[in-house]
């Protein structure tokens, strides 16, 4: 396992974070939590120290059963979670970074993970309705009472984040980003060179996507995240997604690695991304995914997923 410094920190994290939503079992279908402890533990046991969660997978199941492994493997790992999803909204959870809704969650986080401080601390989603200057004049108040080290942004956008920047340091921003969904690379990622702040990427596997487990598309129940969160499941776009997935299948092939470890691959061929946040269901995922990295695409490997990437999507 490789590891890179986020920006602005002492926090030297590996390549691939293990990402925890599906141990919340509600939108990706039910887990067992002894499982997803060994999950945990293979990855720490195979080079991870570093794991992202959130209160709001699961209503804090997910956050549960990381502090669980914490405690069972004994040894720190480097925990991110995050704040500002209120689960009375139900099925779309209300935004709320809120000073006091942001009180409340981290001291919900710090019991359910049994630590004294969070590590990395990120606004999940943008609120359009809490002042920016509120919401981060409180973050800043939890630095400086130990209760969070270092603060990052989730899904926020460039003058949301360049206007945060201005009341307190913000070290990272977690956004989507795969070979297939690239909004980012219009503005974030130059921005977040600029600024020098580290950038965490999930859905760099699209759900499972580009894994290659599919070959046709699948039918997710209507409250299985996938079935609305990533588009490439749904038509038109399944086969354009089939098609670049068959060129990184090739890539993969000559390097002897799964299909998925090209996919991670090309994620972190930028130098701005810190970490690719990873989830697995099982011990026997985790340990696949991390088989497959641990090297760098060539520039005409990279050369040609480009060139397929502008065939197969002409307009994007």
């Amino acid at each position: 396992m490789r590891y890179r410094l986020i920006n602005g920190t002492d926090l030297n994290v590996s390549e691939i974070a293990l990402g925890t939503w599906v141990f919340g079992g509600r939108e990706w279908g039910e887990t067992d939590d002894a499982v997803s402890i060994k999950v945990i533990q293979a990855a720490y046991d195979n080079g991870i120290n570093f794991i992202d969660t959130a209160p709001i997978y699961g209503l804090g199941r997910s956050e549960e059963v990381v502090g669980k492994a914490i405690r069972s493997i004994g040894v720190k790992m480097i925990v991110a979670t995050k704040c500002g999803l209120d689960p009375a909204g139900g099925a779309i959870p209300f935004i709320d970074l809120s000073p006091a809704f942001i009180r409340k969650e981290v001291e919900s986080s710090l019991r359910r993970l049994g630590v004294d401080v969070i590590d990395l601390y990120q606004c999940h989603w943008p609120d359009k309705k809490a002042p920016i200057e509120d919401t981060f004049g409180e973050m800043s108040k939890l630095v400086r009472e130990g209760k969070i080290r270092y603060v990052g942004v989730s899904n926020f956008g460039k003058d949301l984040i360049e206007r945060a920047l201005k009341i307190m340091p913000i070290v990272s921003e977690q956004v989507r980003y795969s070979v297939v969904e690239r909004e980012i690379e219009a503005e974030i990622l130059p921005f977040c060179k600029e600024k020098n702040i580290s950038v965490l990427s999930y859905g760099s596997l699209g759900g499972g996507l580009m894994t290659g487990k599919y070959a046709e598309r699948p039918d997710f129940p209507k409250n299985d995240v996938r079935s609305f969160f990533y588009k490439y499941y749904k038509e038109p776009f399944f086969p354009r997604a089939q098609k670049i997935l068959a060129v990184l299948s090739e890539v993969a092939l000559c390097r002897g690695v799964r299909v998925q470890g090209a996919a991670i691959a090309w994620v972190l061929r930028k130098s701005e991304i810190a970490a690719c946040i990873i989830g697995a269901r099982t011990p026997e995922q985790v340990c696949d995914n991390i088989k497959c990295v641990g090297w760098d695409l060539s520039c005409d490997e990279i050369d040609r997923i480009e060139n397929e990437y502008k065939r197969i999507f002409p307009r994007e």
